[in-house]
Parts: C-alpha cells; structure tokens; sequence
C-alpha cells in the first residue's frame, strides 16, 4: 500500500468513510479531518501531497481551505469536491491553482484516475520547459507565467489565437509542465485537416470490421492520450454530432470506438484551440454551448505577431540559426534594411509565415549577411499595433499613441513601402538618410533591450 500522503476533508462521516474506502480499494491509505481547521493543524505538523477537500463546511469552507493550503503548503496539490449543480467557485479556484474538481456523486475510478496523476508531487520540482516558444514580449511572459500555473492542473484549457501564433507550442508546454508529462504523451488532432467522414474514427478509434475498409482495430487520438494530453487543434471544425460526441467523452471520462459494444474508459486532460471567435459560433448556432462551457474552464488567447514587434528580430535571428545549421551556411545576421523590412511588416500568417521568409532568405542568400533584396514579402499589409496603411497608401493612427511611437511607425512603414531604400525613404519623408540610418539604430537597440 502506498504511503500515507493523501489528506480527506469532509464534515460528512459518511463521506470520509467512503473516500478512505475506495483509495484502500485502489492500493493508497489517507488520513482524514472533519474540519478545515483540523486540516490546517495537521497541515502544520506533516506535509501531505493532496488534499481531498469538499466545499460547504461550517466555520470555514473549502474554498477558504484552498487558500490557506496555498500560504501553508504551496506545493500541494488540492482537489475541490463539490455536491453543487453550480460548479462555478470550483472552475474559480482552479484557474488559481487547484488541480481538479470532483462533483459528488462521483464513481470511484474516477477518483483513482485524480489520485495516480497526483499523488507522486514530492519528487524534486523540476525546471519549467517551455519547448521553443521564444520571446521578450511582456503580454506572452505573463502568458507563460499562466502556463506554469496553471499546467499542473486537469482542468481542460481554450487556446485562441490566429493561425501560425504558436497554439500548439503552448499546447506542448502546458503537457511539459505537467505529471501527465511522466504518465503520457501529447497526442494532437488537426480537426481541420480530416475529412468529417474520418474525424469520428481518428479521434475515438473502431473495431475491426466496424466499416468497409475497417480491415484491424484502430485506436483512436483520445485513446492514445490516455493518462496524457489530447490537443485538438481548430476544435471549432467538429460537426455537431462530434461535438455532442466529445461532451460525453469530457463528461463521462470514456469513449465508444466505432463498432464497440461497450465503452472504453479513457484518463486524459484535453486543451482544444481555435483560431474563430468562438463565443460568436455558439451565437449563431454553429458550437454546442454546453460543450464551449465544458472546454473554457482556463482561456489562453494569444497575441498575433504585429503586436509582438519585440520580438520579430528575436525570433528571425533564431529561425536564422536553425536554418544556417540545416543548410551548411555561414551568415551572420540581417542587414539594416533587411531589419527594417522585419519590423515594418505586419505578417498575416504571424510566427509560420516569418519562419518561411527566413528559411528562404537563408537559401538564396550569398552573402555573410542578409539583405532587403532576400526579404521576400507580401504587399498587403494588416493592422500593426496602433497603425494601419490604407489601400491609398495613407496611415491611420489610434488615439492615444505617443508622438514617438506615430513617428517611429511612419518611418518604419515608409521603408517598408520603399523596400527598405533607406534614400527613397528620406526623399518621401524629407528627412536625410543619415537621420533614418540612425533612428534605424535606434530601433534596433530598443529591440535588443526589449
């Protein structure tokens, strides 16, 4: 039997004895406190790796409880167990921390799935990995700073973001950052990208001669992430019979494989991502509110690249690394110009579409440098920050901006107009090229400083 390192709390003799009943049953022992302040004293005096705490109790509730165990015990892991339709403060204080929810009455092995993906927190906390996601930029720091947080936890996660933002990196760092990382793999699902005649049997999986062509036993994506992560990319894509599908799946912790009898039971914490506005969908009709509800428990939106212009020299100098290691080059950074291009651009595609401007530049260049004639851009631009170049060529401002910032913007669209000639630009401007030259400068040590 395993290490009594569980702690149960609830007001509820019976309750108490039924929960120290099925995690015998299940190989573990526990000890118990009909109070939250009984859980505090034995708090004090021995650590515990979870704590099983119900919500509504006298004196002090098990939200109160949370918070306490926060400030005692940082690095315990806390269940909140409620028997309340309104799941609404549970869903609260996981977005603050804690790992899961239990709504009573649950079945056992559900409660044996939540206490083998947590019970093992004492080992030595390891280094946060982040994969590849590069930045200096202060709205995604504080985007990692919610992925450490929140990375522990079960509760599903809504991912927002346009195409090429890098959802699926933040997918991989929130299974990096999580015990599900030890127990499982990340098992991702464009939902996009397979036909709606297929998405059915790739996501849950069918019996050998379920279908014509059904020729062996196919295990579904869900199944594969068992005790892991399933990532469902573009989830707003599913059907809607799909998606009263996938609620089941969420709700009941199982998934019927096509042709199957009986269901099979399936331990896995899904992240979902879209790049549509998804609370418009459910408006119009078009994705299951229930199912919205289910998957929004934490909501990660992140920024398109035009407004992470910190970052577009960091992250070209990267893809520019990696590239000149795969294809033998040696060269040693981008020219002003080229720079200038960068920055001045508005990148429809974002991060995927940078990547690809640079492996390119990185082919055709001949040079130790690059320059503005291997910047290979598209000419319509998009909204960039708080300015925008009309089709007639004129800029439009938003309220507000510094005379600075609207003056580093002209300059910076107006190169980008002129492909980066630094002369054609001070002749549109009637400034001198020495001037842009070193605003030029200017910029890029603001950028390294970022």
């Amino acid at each position: 039997m395993n290490e009594c390192d569980i702690l149960v709390v609830d007001d509820e003799d019976f309750m108490r004895g039924a929960i120290i009943e099925t995690l015998r049953r299940g190989g573990y022992s526990a000890m118990t406190a009909s109070s939250a302040h009984e859980a505090i004293d034995l708090m004090a005096h021995r650590e515990f790796s979870l704590v099983l705490t119900d919500v509504k109790m006298p004196e002090m509730n098990g939200l109160e409880l949370f918070q306490k165990i926060k400030e005692l015990r940082p690095e315990t892991s806390v269940v909140i167990m409620t028997g309340f339709p309104n799941l609404q403060d549970a869903i609260n204080v996981i977005k603050e921390g804690a790992v899961d929810y239990l709504q009573k009455p649950f079945p056992p092995d559900k409660l044996i799935d939540i206490v083998e993906q947590f019970i093992d927190v004492r080992q030595p906390k390891k280094e946060t990995d982040f994969g590849n996601i590069i930045t200096e930029d202060t709205y995604m720091l504080q985007i990692l700073d919610k992925v450490r947080m929140v990375a522990p936890s079960n509760a599903p996660v809504l991912i927002q973001g346009e195409t090429g933002t890098g959802k699926e990196l933040i997918a991989q760092a929130l299974h990096n950052n999580s015990r599900r990382n030890e127990t499982g793999e990340l098992i991702a699902l464009n939902c996009a990208a397979i036909p709606n005649s297929l998405l059915e049997s790739e996501m849950f999986g069918a019996e050998k001669g379920s279908y014509t062509g059904a020729n062996a036993l196919h295990i579904g994506r869900f199944e594969r992430a068992h005790k892991g992560t399933l990532f469902l990319d573009e989830i707003s894509e599913l059907s809607w019979e799909l998606q009263a599908k996938l609620l089941r799946a969420l709700q009941e912790r199982e998934i019927e494989r096509i042709g199957a009898s009986q269901p099979t039971k399936v331990n896995a914490r899904v992240i979902a991502s879209t790049n549509e506005n998804i609370e418009k969908l459910v408006d119009d009709g078009k994705f299951r509110p229930d199912l919205f509800f289910r998957l929004d428990v934490i909501r990660i939106s992140i920024p398109p690249l035009r407004q992470r212009k910190a970052d577009i020299l960091l992250l070209a100098n990267h893809f520019l690394k990696i590239y000149c290691d795969e294809y033998d080059r040696k060269i040693n950074g981008f020219s002003d110009e080229a720079m200038a291009q960068l920055t001045a651009y508005d990148f429809p595609g974002n991060i995927r579409q940078l990547q690809n401007i640079v492996q390119e530049a990185v082919i055709e260049t001949q040079s130790d440098c690059v320059d503005r004639d291997n910047i290979h851009l598209r000419k319509t631009p998009l909204m960039q920050g708080g300015t925008s170049v009309q089709e007639d060529g004129s800029v439009s401002f938003k309220v507000g901006m510094s005379l600075r910032d609207i003056e580093k913007e002209v300059i910076l669209k107006t190169l980008g107009a002129h492909d980066g000639n630094r002369t054609k630009t001070a002749e549109a401007l009637d400034i001198t090229s020495r001037t842009i030259r070193n605003k030029l400068r200017e910029y890029r040590d603001e950028g390294q400083e970022a």
